[in-house]
């Protein structure tokens, strides 16, 4: 085998693991025509979409046409089944990208703008992160790009346009937040001047990073606090009855937890409020254990 087919039998492989999870379907073209121009462009092989052929006359037509062939398979094989019918018999890649792009491509398709723009304004943060949320907006914003194909007869037109675009996409990102960034918003939105949405993005981002951080904090305070007091309290039933200290009863009745309104307990030890341990069952069954285990020594010396 000679090394240029071995090299297109490697570039074919490499294209059709890139198209797998993108085969054009009739409604992804905008995703589908990035990853094949992307791909050609760097295999130097992207003028086959772009330029007329040369004459059958040019020496250089063989070599051309093998190319050419090649792509327009890697092409067919990137569409689905069901709607790559009207380009297979085109005679050009060429051919195939102009004809695909004039059907698919709708650039200032108004309902496909009203699509966008709908699934837009209902996206909202949810479950995702931040970073995962403000992805799946840009991805919108980007199509909405695509097909609004704005242009402006005046550069300094350009550039009011720019930035009323920016501070549409602030507020749609900032809207579809969830409840607990509430007091960011207030931040961002009571600034004289809006920072830039990538400025936005990043305040917003720090923040989800330290509430999960101070979040975590008073659980895990929480938690070891009422391990140490669950030892205290074993500590101090050894060798007496569960719930009573040198013959008296422990006085449980006389706990009352400011936090929860109950009874039993005080708001330094309220589970509701620091959380249950994870490890707290094991250890009072221990702590019982041990007091069981004492009583019977003490009754049967």
């Amino acid at each position: 085998m000679s090394e240029n087919t071995t090299k297109e039998t490697q570039i074919s492989s490499e294209f059709q693991n890139l198209q797998s999870s993108y085969r054009l379907n009739g409604r992804n073209y905008l995703k589908w025509s990035q990853i094949v121009k992307t791909f050609l462009k760097g295999k130097g092989k992207i003028s086959h979409l772009m330029d007329n052929p040369p004459s059958p006359e040019d020496p250089k037509f063989t070599l051309w046409d093998e190319e050419d062939s090649m792509i327009m398979s890697w092409l067919w094989n990137s569409i689905m089944p069901e709607v790559c019918g009207p380009y297979m018999f085109l005679v050009t890649a060429k051919d195939i990208w102009d004809a695909v792009r004039q059907t698919y491509s709708k650039v200032k398709d108004a309902a496909l703008i009203y699509e966008i723009k709908t699934k837009l304004s209902m996206t909202k943060q949810g479950n995702m992160m931040v970073i995962e949320y403000y992805n799946t907006m840009k991805s919108f914003w980007l199509e909405l790009d695509y097909y609004q194909d704005f242009k402006m007869q005046c550069s300094d037109d350009a550039v009011i346009l720019k930035k009323y675009v920016e501070r549409e996409r602030i507020f749609e990102f900032l809207a579809g937040l969830n409840i607990e960034f509430d007091q960011m918003r207030v931040q961002i939105l009571g600034k004289e001047s809006l920072p830039s949405l990538n400025e936005v993005f990043s305040v917003i981002r720090a923040e989800e990073g330290r509430r999960a951080v101070m979040l975590d904090a008073p659980n895990t305070e929480g938690s070891a606090m009422l391990i140490t007091n669950s030892r205290n309290m074993g500590d101090a039933m050894n060798g007496a009855e569960v719930g009573k200290i040198e013959g008296k009863k422990f006085p449980k009745d006389d706990l009352f937890c400011n936090y929860c309104k109950k009874a039993g307990h005080t708001k330094e030890t309220c589970w509701k409020l620091h959380g249950k341990p994870p490890r707290m069952g094991i250890q009072m069954e221990s702590v019982k254990r041990t007091c069981t285990l004492n009583k019977f020594r003490r009754d049967n010396p």
